[in-house]
C-alpha cells in the first residue's frame, strides 16, 4: 500500500511513503502521520492512497497520529482549491485550515553525546559556545531554544559540524497535541487481593459499597463519597477496583448572556419576504448566493436564525461567520437561546487548545450542526453543509493578513458553489464587489430598507473641527459632542465614542532636537500607552519603558502628540467625574473572557461611555445606546487605497448604526476636518446606493476592481542595500514576462511600501493588474519559483485588501 503525504513546507509537491501492513486499516485520507523526511521526522498529510504510479522503493510511514480522519476528501478538495488560488503550499494550507489544538509539532533538538571533545580539537567561537550551553542541559534544547540563547538566527551549519564530529546528536521530538479526553465512568470491586495488604477505612468503605452493588457509576459514587477521585486512583493502583474509561468533551465556558433573552421576533413584511426566498434556495440544494442588504437595525439576524432553521430542517448543517470574536459572546447568546446547545461549536482564536480539538471532533463526527466562529471557521469539516452566513460581508477582517491571505468571505462562496449550496453574505453596507455581483452575476439581491418596528435610523450630525480650533489644533472634542454626551447622560442613556486608534498618545516627540520615538524594528513612530508606561509597536510588539529625557539631546521637553484611545478614555473620566467609562480594544481585550465582561457590562447598563476602536462598530445590538460620537472621519480617508473611500462609508455607516436601536432614537455626531467631503456627506444620508454609483463609476474609470483582479507582491529583505538591486532584477523579468503574455497584466511600481520597515525587513511592493486571474496566477507563480533567493522574500497577496 502507498500513500502520497504532503508536508508543511513551501511546495506543494507530494511525497510518496509506503504503509507497513500492521498500519494499513489505519491509514485513511485526512489523518496525520508521522514521516522520515531527509535526515530527520516529520508531520505530513495523507492526501491520496495507492497513487497510481511505478516506484521502485519509498521510506515507510512511521506512525499513524489520529484515530479517525481530521477532514474527509470534499474537504481536502475545498482545502486544495484554497491552496491553489492563493498560491500557497497545501501542505502548509491544511496545517494552517486545521486548529492549532489539534496539529501536532515536530521540533529539532540538540542533545550532547557521550564522547569527550580532544583538547586539540578546534571549535569557532559559536560552536564552542553551544558545546557550554548545552553541558548545562544535558537532557538537551530545541534548536529554537538554542538559537535564543545563543543569540545567533543561523546556527543549522554549525550543528551539522558537531554532529559530524560526534560531539552531539540531533533527534526530532513530537510536541503532543491537544488529546482526547476520557473519564472513569464505570468501577467495579476486584477479588481481594494478598490480605496483608494495606487499605484504608475510606477505602473499605468504598469497597463494600461496591461490593453490595456489583459496580456503580462515578457520578453514584461522588454523591456518596467526598474527593473520591484520589481514593480510586490508588484503590486501583492497589488492585482493589478496575475502572472503564470513556471519552468525554471537555466542559465548555458557560454562555454569557447578553441581550434579549430566548425571546423568539415575529417577522415583519419584508422580513419574511426575504426568507421565502432563502428558504426556497436552501430546499432547492442547489449553489443559491444571495445578497442581504439591510439598513443597520433592520433584523438580518431574525432572517439568519430562521434559515438555519430551514436548513436544519433539510438535514443540512450551517456555518455562520461574523468578522469578530467580540461579536460571538451576544450571539452566542442568541443561538443557545433558540436551539439546542448540543449541536452549537464555536471556533475562534481565543478558545484553548483541548476544547477547541473538542470542537473541531464535534463537527466532524455530525454532532454539531451550527458552526459559529471568525474566519478560520470556514474551514470546518461540517458535515452535509446547507448554508453558509457570512455577516457584515464587507469587513475587512474576513481577510487573513499573515501567511495564507486568504478571504473567508470568498472562500464561503467558494464552498458553497462546490457543495451546491446557500451562501447569505449580509450587510448594511456591501462590499462594492458584492454588489456588483448581483448586477453583473448569479448573484440575488434581497433587500430590507428599513429598521424593525418602524424605528428611525438616527440623525448625523456633520462637525467641522477647523471651527472647533482656537487659535491652535483643533480639541480632541467638539463643543456639540461634550453638549451631546451630558444630555445623555442626564437622560440615562448610553453613549458609544469611536477612535481607530488604540494607545494613550500618537507619538512621542522632543522639543528640544525634534526627535520622534520610533521603533526598532518598523519604521513607524512608537505608540504612547500612559497606563503602562510603556512605548509600543503594534506591528511587531516591541516595547520600551517611556523615557523622561530624550535618549538624542538629554533634554526634558518631552511631549505627546495626537491621541489614542486611552486617552480618550482619560478626557471622558475627567470630562464627566460621575460617569462609568469603559474601553474596547485589542489592549483592553487581550486577557480570555474580557470581552465578554465589557459587553455584559454595556448591558446591564453598567457603563455610560464605552470608548473603543473598530470593535464597537460591528454589529452589537444594545438598545440603550442613544448617542455616537465618532472622533475623527478623516483617519481611515486618507490611508493609501484605492477602496479609502469604501472603507470610510462603511466605518461611519456602521458604526452610527449602533445608536438609536431600541424605543428612543439615535443620534450621531462626526468630527471631521473635511465637512464637505462627499463620502462623509452620503454617510450622513444614509445613501448607499448614490455611494455606490458614485465610486463604481471611479473603479471603471480606474480599471480597479471590480474591473480587474490584482496580486500584490512584497518584496523584503533585512539587508537594504541588496534589496534595492533584487527588486529592479524583478520588476525588469515581471516586465518583459507580462509583454510575452500579451500585454494583459499592467504592472504598477515597484515603490517603497508604505510601511518601509516592519519587523526588520525592508519592504517594496510591486502590484500586478489585470482582467484574466489564470494569466495573473501564472506570471506570479513564474516570480515566485525564478526569484527565490537567499535573504530575499516574495509574497504574493491573492486579491488584497491591504496595502500599507
Amino acid at each position: 500500500m502507498l500513500v502520497n503525504v504532503v508536508i508543511s513546507i513551501p511546495s506543494s509537491h507530494p511525497f510518496t511513503y509506503g504503509v507497513p501492513e500492521e498500519m494499513e486499516k489505519q491509514t485513511a485520507i485526512g489523518k496525520r502521520v508521522l514521516v522520515p523526511f531527509g535526515r530527520r521526522n516529520t508531520i505530513g498529510y495523507i492526501v491520496e492512497l495507492n497513487p497510481s504510479m511505478e516506484i521502485k522503493s519509498v521510506k515507510d510511514i512511521l506512525e499513524v497520529l489520529d484515530t479517525e480522519p481530521l477532514f474527509s476528501e470534499q474537504d481536502l478538495d475545498f482545502y486544495r482549491w484554497t491552496s491553489q488560488y492563493y498560491l500557497y503550499p497545501l501542505g502548509k494550507t491544511l496545517k494552517m485550515s486545521l486548529p492549532g489544538g489539534i496539529d501536532a509539532k515536530s521540533h529539532r533538538w540538540v542533545y550532547p553525546s557521550d564522547k569527550k571533545r580532544p583538547e586539540k580539537m578546534e571549535l569557532s567561537i559559536t560552536q564552542s559556545r553551544i558545546m557550554e550551553i548545552l553541558a548545562d542541559y544535558p537532557q538537551g534544547l530545541s534548536i529554537d531554544n538554542l538559537k535564543k540563547v545563543t543569540q545567533k538566527k543561523d546556527i543549522l551549519n554549525e550543528l551539522k559540524e558537531l554532529q559530524d564530529l560526534s560531539l552531539i546528536n540531533l533527534k526530532d521530538r513530537i510536541e503532543k497535541a491537544a488529546v482526547k479526553k476520557k473519564e472513569g465512568f464505570l468501577i467495579k470491586h476486584l477479588p481481594l487481593p494478598r490480605q496483608d495488604i494495606k487499605i484504608t477505612e475510606k477505602q473499605k468503605n468504598v469497597y463494600a459499597f461496591l461490593e453490595k452493588h456489583g459496580e456503580s457509576d462515578i457520578a453514584s459514587l461522588r454523591v456518596q463519597f467526598k474527593n473520591i477521585g484520589a481514593t480510586l486512583k490508588t484503590m486501583k493502583y492497589k488492585g482493589l477496583i478496575d475502572i472503564s474509561t470513556q471519552e468525554v468533551y471537555r466542559t465548555r465556558a458557560p454562555i454569557a448572556h447578553i441581550g434579549e433573552k430566548n425571546r423568539e421576533i415575529q417577522l415583519n413584511k419584508q422580513q419574511k419576504k426575504v426568507l421565502d426566498q432563502i428558504s426556497e434556495g436552501i430546499r432547492s440544494c442547489q449553489y443559491f448566493p444571495c445578497l442581504l442588504h439591510g439598513v443597520t437595525g433592520s433584523g438580518k439576524t431574525e432572517v439568519y436564525l430562521k434559515a438555519i432553521e430551514e436548513a436544519l430542517a433539510m438535514g443540512q448543517s450551517a456555518i455562520y461567520l461574523v468578522p469578530e470574536i467580540t461579536l460571538t459572546p451576544q450571539l452566542m447568546s442568541r443561538i443557545h437561546g433558540r436551539f439546542n446547545g448540543d449541536i452549537i461549536a464555536t471556533i475562534h482564536s481565543k478558545i484553548g487548545r483541548g476544547a477547541k480539538y473538542d470542537e473541531w471532533r464535534r463537527i466532524s463526527r455530525g454532532d454539531a450542526r451550527i458552526v459559529i466562529g471568525a474566519r478560520s471557521a470556514i474551514f470546518a469539516p461540517a458535515k452535509d453543509l446547507g448554508l453558509i452566513i457570512v455577516d457584515e460581508e464587507h469587513d475587512t477582517s474576513y481577510k487573513q493578513e499573515d501567511h495564507i491571505p486568504y478571504n473567508a468571505r470568498d472562500l464561503a462562496i467558494v464552498r458553497a458553489k462546490k457543495l451546491g449550496a446557500t451562501v447569505i453574505l449580509g450587510s448594511a453596507t456591501p462590499g462594492i464587489q458584492t454588489y456588483f455581483n448581483t448586477k453583473n452575476r448569479d448573484f440575488r439581491l434581497l433587500e430590507m430598507p428599513e429598521r424593525v418596528a418602524g424605528r428611525d435610523l438616527p440623525a448625523i450630525e456633520i462637525v467641522d473641527m477647523k471651527q472647533e480650533a482656537t487659535g491652535g489644533s483643533p480639541p480632541v472634542f467638539s463643543k456639540g459632542l461634550i453638549e451631546a454626551i451630558k444630555k445623555n447622560l442626564a437622560a440615562q442613556k448610553q453613549t458609544l465614542v469611536f477612535l481607530n486608534r488604540r494607545g494613550f498618545d500618537a507619538f512621542l516627540c522632543c522639543l528640544d532636537c525634534g526627535h520622534i520615538f520610533k521603533c526598532l524594528n518598523c519604521s513607524v513612530s512608537l505608540t504612547h500607552h500612559r497606563n503602562e508606561g510603556l512605548l509600543k509597536c503594534h506591528y511587531c510588539n516591541f516595547q520600551v519603558k517611556s523615557p523622561p529625557l530624550c535618549p538624542s539631546c538629554g533634554g526634558a521637553r518631552v511631549h505627546s502628540y495626537g491621541v489614542g484611545t486611552e486617552k480618550v478614555q482619560e478626557e471622558m473620566v475627567k470630562l464627566f467625574p460621575d460617569a462609568r467609562v469603559g474601553r474596547m480594544d485589542s489592549d483592553a481585550v487581550s486577557t480570555r473572557g474580557s470581552y465578554e465582561k465589557i459587553l455584559i457590562s454595556l448591558d446591564r447598563g453598567e457603563i455610560d461611555i464605552l470608548v473603543g476602536t473598530q470593535m464597537i462598530t460591528k454589529g452589537h445590538d444594545f438598545p440603550g445606546v442613544t448617542l455616537v460620537g465618532v472622533i475623527s472621519a478623516d483617519t481611515s480617508l486618507n490611508m493609501p487605497d484605492f477602496r479609502a473611500a469604501e472603507k470610510t462609508f462603511q466605518l461611519l455607516t456602521q458604526v452610527s448604526g449602533r445608536g438609536g436601536r431600541g424605543d428612543s432614537p439615535g443620534k450621531v455626531i462626526i468630527q471631521t476636518l473635511n465637512p464637505e467631503n462627499l463620502t462623509i456627506r452620503m454617510a450622513r444620508d444614509h445613501d448607499y446606493l448614490r455611494f455606490w454609483n458614485d465610486e463604481i463609476s471611479i473603479r471603471q474609470e480606474l480599471g480597479y476592481p471590480p474591473f480587474s483582479r490584482l496580486v500584490n507582491l512584497t518584496i523584503s529583505s533585512t539587508n537594504e542595500t541588496s534589496l534595492t538591486g533584487y527588486v529592479r532584477t524583478v520588476s525588469v523579468a515581471a516586465k518583459e514576462a507580462a509583454a510575452l503574455m500579451g500585454g494583459n497584466i499592467s504592472i504598477l511600481g515597484p515603490v517603497e511600501a508604505p510601511l518601509y520597515k516592519i519587523k526588520g525587513r525592508y519592504r517594496w511592493q510591486m502590484l500586478l493588474k489585470g482582467t484574466d486571474i489564470s494569466s495573473l496566477h501564472g506570471l506570479t507563480k513564474q516570480l515566485l519559483n525564478n526569484f527565490n533567493f537567499p535573504g530575499m522574500r516574495i509574497k504574493a497577496d491573492v486579491d488584497p485588501v491591504n496595502f500599507m
